[in-house]
């Protein structure tokens, strides 16, 4: 027997949309061309870019008395770096060859980008002996310029290995987070012996010398000691970031490092860069450079290594996860407002000091530096705590965050065309100018730059976002029938065809109260006596109603 309730209908097997990336190697998976391509091609331009960029005071294009065996052995390496960076995209390990494999083209592009990478800490080395060689002597280090910045990052970009299924799945990448996180606790631990040996040498002169402890020597100490733990704590709470493992963290690292690169390369590009840094975008370790090479190499690694997979992973979700943009604002506005403070305490100092050692000082340009740096701060703090509570609209938000860019920049404008100079012309050498008293740094540069990300996170998850969704809906158009699997692109995730559905919700129609048809009431017997016990009357097996006079029911 058969009932209609349990006859299903037979089951329908579905088409894939790419059924040929089934025939692909399993050691490749599914790989996303676009995520590789934009990947290895910022790879190239920083490489090609560090060769133009000056490596630190003594190396470089446009460094007098350049070293020209050095720069063979860059443009060596940098070959082979820009090799690594295309290896698989064209060759023989490239991963769209008949037989691909994700592991031995991801070890060939590490093991061409260790030359890179062996030149760029032969020259921090290099940089740290020369420190300690010359401290206490006046003479400043070499220390690291744009191109090692964008060069580091380069390079680790063209070491990874490529972005497949494969490598995501079994987290291939997890090696180079944990290579991330040490680079910044490295970088934290670097930061503060930079601080105790500026510390050291400019206060060993008051314990080696027999000269009466004055005002000056008061001076020397108090800003020792606040332009250190301003720069201290700066570096430490943006390399934090570095090891944590939050995906707001990965996106504040990012923002960081490219802002670190971007800064360096402008301040030494522009020409009001020497005004704005006295060392012309040079990262030094010196108690008056600000945040160090330490900080911006360090950042710059970082960012290169967890760019590339935190977004591909990120923007991917459509839409966007505002937990994890709005997280990684709110740590680049921690560190805007924190900045900023710090500026506006050391402006008030440094005028104290000029006060009372009668040293020349303007009231005025003073108390305006000032201004403009609580100002920034104070936006920057309120912007972090409405975020925090999410009491407010996006679109306040993104435009305060408008404001608080205009801000930065002005603060940094205000710092220069307001700081005391001399009366001389600046040096000739490729660093130094002629302020008398050099609060800004190429790290304002970089505040603004953190200041634009903040902006274009609040503007894409905020007015910016639903106007995206509709022109993805709109975009989007339903197929009209299944591509046949041979003209399937083979670069697409394998995807199931499903069978059209109604998109119209099914409605309940409901009958009006006047239009209820009511049953009349069925009549009843009544009995005239109650019944004792109860009986079961049992249907005979044929002939009803049964006989009156209770006999058989057979003919006689």
């Amino acid at each position: 027997m058969s009932d209609q309730r349990y006859d299903a209908s037979a089951t329908v097997q579905l088409a894939t949309t790419a059924a040929p990336v089934v025939a692909r190697s399993p050691r490749v998976g599914y790989v996303p061309s676009r995520a590789n391509r934009v990947r290895d091609g910022v790879a190239v331009a920083l490489l090609v870019l560090a060769l133009l960029l000056p490596w630190n005071l003594e190396f470089g294009v446009g460094v007098p008395d350049s070293d020209a065996t050095t720069f063979v052995v860059l443009a060596v390496v940098t070959l082979l770096a820009v090799a690594a960076a295309i290896a698989p995209h064209v060759g023989p390990f490239r991963l769209n060859s008949a037989q691909p494999d994700v592991r031995r083209t991801g070890g060939v592009r590490l093991l061409l980008s260790v030359a890179y990478l062996v030149v760029v800490i032969g020259f921090v080395v290099f940089h740290l002996v020369q420190t300690v060689h010359s401290g206490g002597t006046g003479a400043v280090p070499p220390g690291v310029g744009p191109g090692m910045l964008l060069g580091v990052a380069g390079a680790l970009l063209a070491a990874q290995p490529p972005i497949t299924s494969i490598t995501i799945e079994h987290n291939k990448f997890r090696r180079w987070y944990a290579v991330a996180r040490i680079i910044g606790f490295i970088s934290i631990a670097l930061a503060t012996l930079s601080v105790a040996f500026n510390l050291y040498w400019r206060l060993r002169y008051l314990f080696v010398t027999d000269v009466a402890f004055g005002g000056h020597d008061v001076a020397v100490i108090v800003t020792t000691l606040l332009y250190g733990a301003e720069a201290m704590i700066a570096l430490v709470i943006a390399s934090r970031w570095l090891t944590e493992r939050t995906a707001a963290a990965r996106l504040a690292t990012t923002a960081i490092g490219v802002s670190g690169a971007v800064a360096a390369t402008l301040v030494w590009l522009l020409g009001v860069g020497r005004d704005i840094d006295a060392f012309h975008g040079i990262a030094e370790n010196t108690s008056t450079a600000a945040v160090g090479y330490e900080g911006y190499l360090a950042w710059a690694a970082a960012a290169a290594i967890v760019a590339p997979t935190t977004l591909y992973a990120v923007l991917l979700i459509k839409p966007p996860t505002i937990g994890a943009y709005r997280g990684a604002a709110q740590k680049c506005l921690t560190l805007i407002a924190f900045w900023s403070f710090a500026a506006a305490a050391l402006r008030v100092v440094d005028y104290v000091i000029a006060l009372s050692l009668d040293l020349p000082r303007a009231l005025y340009d003073s108390v305006a530096m000032t201004v403009f740096s609580l100002v920034t701060g104070f936006i920057a703090r309120w912007l972090h705590r409405q975020l925090d509570r999410g009491v407010i609209s996006a679109t306040v938000t993104a435009a305060f965050s408008a404001v608080l860019f205009v801000f930065t920049v002005a603060d940094v404008a205000i710092g220069v065309a307001l700081a005391p100079r001399y009366a001389e012309a600046a040096p000739a050498a490729i660093y130094g100018n002629n302020l008398a008293q050099q609060i800004t740094s190429t790290f304002d540069v970089a505040v603004c730059v953190l200041s634009v990300t903040v902006l274009a996170v609040m503007l894409f998850t905020g007015p910016l976002a639903g106007y995206l969704v509709r022109r993805d809906a709109r975009t989007a158009k339903p197929a009209k029938s299944t591509p046949p699997p041979a003209a399937a692109d083979v670069s697409a995730p394998p995807t199931v065809a499903r069978q059209p559905q109604a998109t119209a919700m099914p409605r309940i129609a409901r009958l009006k109260d006047d239009s209820t048809t009511v049953l009349p009431v069925a009549p009843t017997t009544e009995f005239q006596a109650a019944t004792t016990t109860l009986r079961i009357q049992r249907r005979p097996s044929s002939g009803w109603p049964p006989p009156s006079d209770g006999g058989s029911s057979r003919p006689g």
